[in-house]
């Protein structure tokens, strides 16, 4: 439903004028890093109930439930903090959106080792792709980071 509501975003800003793109009545770097943190947190919420489920039993499996919540608050703080201190913000922000875009990647390798380690691995990747970990939940942060990243940016041009 994000990725729904982030490509209508997207339609939205295509429209507008280039100088000065609004979404809900304020800038559109600030609105787009509100809704891209709001993301970052939901989806680190929905890996810490499932990593949970499976009882953390790999330490990286902590690395959403720790990484993401923290980059969303930076991003938020980005997004609210005045100009003379948005650059500022947004250099911590933009470290920790590459960070996460980076976990998305290497999520999605071990989400497919979890798959290949059940029974049968990929030879029965009919079962183990709805029964194993699920293979696009990692790359939802890399994606989520990214608009963060396209939102700083966005800030930056703002006046």
């Amino acid at each position: 439903m994000l990725s729904g509501v982030l490509g209508a975003l997207a339609e939205q800003l295509r429209d507008e004028p280039e100088d000065d793109p609004q979404l809900f009545g304020m800038p559109a770097g600030k609105a787009l890093a509100l809704v891209a943190g709001a993301g970052l947190l939901g989806t680190a919420a929905e890996a810490a109930l499932l990593h949970f489920r499976g009882a953390f039993q790999h330490p990286a499996m902590y690395a959403p439930v720790t990484i993401v919540p923290v980059n969303s608050a930076l991003l938020a703080h980005a997004a609210l903090a005045p100009p003379r201190h948005a650059a500022r913000a947004s250099v911590f922000a933009r470290f920790w959106l590459r960070l996460t875009a980076a976990l998305g990647f290497a999520g999605f390798g071990f989400h497919a080792n979890g798959v290949a380690r059940a029974q049968g691995g990929w030879r029965n990747w009919s079962q183990n792709l709805f029964a194993g970990p699920p293979l696009p939940a990692p790359p939802s942060f890399s994606a989520l980071a990214l608009a963060g990243l396209a939102a700083l940016r966005l800030r930056e041009t703002e006046r």
